[in-house]
């Protein structure tokens, strides 16, 4: 059976008391969290995706993506449970909160972090130093579930950009996170709800 698609698995991982921290990063409530969980999946899974179209770039995806698995504590395997706290899941302790090391991670997270904040500030109106400060708290979460997807389907570098970029579509089409967010907010609304921190 397949998993489940990236963007639930985020939420999941997540937990209503790291979606909470999310949600005063960013000023808003709940819902308005999940639309930026869901902005943000998209918006890395897009980058990514983009990244590995090239050779060299899909090598670099996958050796970014198996380091998110080495990092991870024995016995964290396929579907185990994340244990929560301030950092996120133990496996991305390494490079939570911008504590990247020297290794292909950093470098990926380094160039796809000012786009996706961007994007996301862009589609939600929320003001990109929040969403900055709420990326902190989702990116190593994101990275280890797309890195965790990737192992469970057995793709590799050749397969990276395809399951990125289906990975992208599943999160926007109207059955994903952000199709029924849509339908709750409206189309092209702000989802900050109105309580923007600068």
């Amino acid at each position: 059976m397949r998993d489940k698609p990236v963007h639930k698995a985020v939420l999941d991982d997540l937990g209503p008391e790291q979606l909470h921290q999310v949600a005063d990063e960013l000023g808003t409530g709940s819902r308005g969290a999940k639309r930026v969980v869901g902005e943000t999946v998209a918006a890395l899974t897009g980058s990514l995706a983009e990244a590995a179209s090239s050779p060299h770039g899909a090598y670099e995806v996958e050796q970014a993506l198996d380091e998110v698995q080495g990092a991870a504590p024995a016995g964290a395997g396929a579907g185990a449970r994340p244990v929560k706290g301030s950092s996120g899941l133990v496996g991305a302790v390494p490079f939570a909160g911008g504590a990247l090391g020297g290794g292909m991670l950093a470098t990926i997270v380094g160039r796809t972090s000012m786009p996706v904040a961007r994007a996301v500030s862009q589609r939600t109106g929320i003001p990109m130093a929040q969403v900055s400060r709420a990326l902190k708290i989702l990116t190593p979460i994101a990275m280890a579930a797309v890195s965790r997807a990737a192992r469970n389907r057995d793709v590799r570098a050749d397969g990276l950009s395809e399951m990125l970029a289906e990975e992208q579509q599943a999160t926007r089409r109207p059955g994903g996170a952000l199709g029924a967010l849509a339908r709750l907010f409206g189309a092209g609304e702000s989802y900050g709800g109105g309580r923007h921190r600068a």
